[in-house]
């Protein structure tokens, strides 16, 4: 058993210990103590890391009988039972799990006063944290209040503390989700507000916490995910909008406010550039399928235009393929390589008694290439070396039926 040191004092980030045991997570090397102030991975909140002697702990595991195991980067010198360690935590991250933590107990909190709305679950990331409600959708008015309360508490600097009770005491606390062991419980309470059962690590006052900013709303199964940030992880969300959006409206020569409404109108002029471009391609692909039309190899009762293409991207070609449908007694074997790789287009005009997909499958097959199709349009692919091979074949096979 260990002593979780960090449930009376989450601010002490140097300790010494002993070793009680040494084992292996994962083939590498780890440590029971007989005290320790490193926080295991539990109830949604990540481990912490720093130093144990020499050595980084990378990982920090909830043991059997409430041991704690400090996963290493490396063994230790000499880590026999007995052997004394001193333990530097890294506070800069075990500071921002406790502001990510105390942010959702009260976020959980505001939702389920103000909304009537339980959080389900909740997840504490490296960069990002989440909360599962039990609503099927959130207004965005519902957001920008739950938002605007979290922010006006923080300011009102709440103290924060934790304290166990037993069970005669438990009845006693007005818990917002009730525990599932039983026992002597750890209640984490934001004075007079929120009382949890919790075994994390939290700051002292609702001040630590700093800004409280939501990020991202998504409905998943009847419920919904809310992603928000806590202090130093909010700014500096803010200093990076803020700087994108700056550099925006530079590109605009305007001022941040005028951003959405330009972005809006270039939107529209691009969307009406496009449909130009699209016409004006279109058109230029439909004379472009008379000049093969009319270059065409003529047989007795066909014309063939077999047109390997080094300049086409393989949808405008299948465009030229369906514009030389429209001229009767013309057969079109066309090829396009783009980005290394090869699309091969079959087609004929329905006076045409020729079956393409049957041409185009027998002729790539000779070549190492796949595909098919309709009797009057096939589509397949090959190596782009071979494209004129492929067409060189079909056109000998046309000829020679």
């Amino acid at each position: 058993m260990t002593e979780h040191l960090y449930y009376t004092d989450a601010y002490q980030i140097e300790f010494d210990a002993q070793i009680i045991a040494t084992t292996q997570v994962n083939q590498q090397p780890a440590i029971i103590l007989d005290r320790s102030f490193f926080y295991p991975t539990s109830g949604g909140q990540l481990f912490d890391t720093g130093l144990l002697g020499e050595r980084r702990v990378i990982d920090v595991i909830a043991g059997e009988n409430e041991a704690v195991v400090h996963v290493l980067d490396a063994p230790l010198a000499a880590a026999g039972v007995g052997q004394a360690l001193h333990g530097m935590i890294d506070w800069p991250r075990r500071y921002d799990h406790m502001q990510q933590h105390s942010g959702q107990h009260l976020l959980s909190q505001i939702f389920y006063r103000h909304f009537g709305y339980e959080t389900v679950s909740v997840h504490f990331g490296d960069t990002e944290s989440t909360l599962d409600l039990e609503v099927a959708a959130l207004e965005t008015a519902q957001l920008d209040e739950a938002e605007q309360i979290a922010n006006q508490m923080v300011h009102a600097a709440l103290p924060i503390t934790a304290y166990f009770v037993n069970d005669a005491e438990l009845a006693q606390v007005p818990l917002r989700k009730p525990p599932k062991v039983t026992g002597k419980i750890r209640i984490v309470e934001i004075k007079q507000f929120d009382y949890s059962a919790c075994g994390g690590t939290h700051v002292r006052t609702t001040a630590e916490i700093g800004t409280i900013k939501f990020t991202r709303v998504e409905r998943r199964r009847g419920q919904v995910r809310l992603t928000f940030l806590c202090g130093q992880r909010a700014y500096r969300d803010y200093a990076e909008k803020h700087r994108l959006l700056t550099e925006t409206a530079n590109l605009f020569s305007t001022d941040i406010n005028e951003v959405p409404r330009l972005v809006g109108r270039n939107l529209a002029q691009l969307k009406d550039l496009q449909l130009t471009v699209k016409t004006l391609a279109e058109e230029q692909l439909a004379r472009e399928a008379g000049a093969l039309v009319n270059a065409a190899r003529a047989g007795a009762s066909y014309r063939i235009v077999a047109q390997n293409f080094t300049d086409k991207e393989a949808a405008a070609v299948k465009t030229l393929a369906q514009n030389l449908q429209q001229y009767p007694g013309v057969i079109g074997l066309l090829a396009a390589a783009s980005g290394g790789k090869l699309t091969v287009i079959f087609t004929r005009a329905a006076d045409v008694d020729l079956h393409v997909g049957n041409l185009l499958r027998d002729s790539l097959r000779q070549f190492g290439g796949s595909g098919g199709g309709r009797p009057d349009f096939a589509q397949g692919g090959a190596d782009p070396a071979v494209a004129q091979a492929v067409l060189d074949f079909a056109v000998q096979q046309i000829e020679r039926a």
